[in-house]
């Protein structure tokens, strides 16, 4: 698991990466059905820079606005 998401309400997200640091699976506890739900990533966001990598922390901020603007 690459990165995970506590949202003020307590909703969790994640990202699973390979060593491509392409994604692979990506999802958001639904707390309505108790369990993790697949999110189809847009395509700025299926290819995740290395931690170390500048661009890191660009593409961790639009991956956290992706999922908290999730109804």
């Amino acid at each position: 698991m690459d990165e995970g998401a506590l949202a003020d309400d307590g909703a969790i997200a994640a990202v699973v990466v390979n060593s491509g640091r392409e994604v692979v699976w990506a999802c958001w506890f639904n707390d309505v059905i108790w369990g993790p739900e697949d999110v189809e990533l847009p395509e700025n966001l299926r290819s995740v820079p290395a931690p170390e990598a500048p661009e890191h922390a660009d593409w961790q901020w639009r991956w956290e606005q992706f999922m908290t603007g999730r109804p």
